[in-house]
């Protein structure tokens, strides 16, 4: 569920081969430079936001839980409904009221649901945000006047997804433009100070 609307997210702020080439030729045409970012990649480097992602998933797994000890708890109350011969009024108030808690457990894990993927939702939006303050800040410093998004990550070549999606990323090829590394440590100070102390990976 996460992780569905994780690739959703990222795949939102992805731009169109042609328009990002025409931009990017008249960005050069100004005398500025054209730089790159891994979006993922700071996302995923981001300690802020996978915490709260974190604790997302947590509530997620507790929501999860809770639900399936109702439901187990209902499954148990429909047992004892055979207990009464078919028709009685016992037996009638009791199928009524199962069915009335079931339909409210429904009710209730469908909103939750709702109300998490939203806050979901949002922790994803201020952390775009944050990390678009922080691009600009760079782009206005370096002399920066075009910044797009782009995918470093390896293409499997034995997995037929990866090499499609692969072929078909914006950004083919660059020289020495990448701010992904600035802009985690911008977000993240630890990143910076492991790079400074050799602990982190290259």
């Amino acid at each position: 569920m996460l992780k569905t609307l994780v690739v959703a997210l990222v795949a939102a702020v992805s731009m169109p081969l042609m328009s990002s080439a025409v931009s990017a030729q008249e960005g050069q045409s100004e005398g500025g430079i054209v730089a790159v970012l891994d979006v993922a990649k700071v996302f995923k480097a981001n300690a802020s936001f996978e915490q709260r992602m974190q604790n997302i998933k947590s509530e997620a797994d507790s929501l999860k839980a809770q639900i399936q000890s109702e439901q187990e708890s209902l499954r148990a109350r429909a047992q004892q409904v055979s207990q009464y011969e078919v028709g009685t009024t016992e037996r009638n108030q009791m199928e009524a009221k199962i069915e009335q808690d079931q339909a409210a457990l429904r009710t209730r894990a469908r909103q939750a649901e709702t109300d998490l993927l939203n806050r979901e939702a949002q922790i994803y939006y201020a952390t775009y945000i944050e990390m678009q303050k922080i691009v600009e800040q760079l782009a206005l410093k370096h002399g920066v006047s075009l910044v797009l998004r782009f995918d470093s990550s390896e293409i499997d070549p034995l997995n037929r997804g990866e090499v499609i999606k692969g072929v078909n990323r914006a950004v083919v090829y660059h020289h020495r433009l990448d701010l992904t590394k600035l802009v985690i440590n911008t977000l993240n100070p630890q990143s910076a100070n492991a790079d400074v102390n050799g602990t982190q990976n290259k």
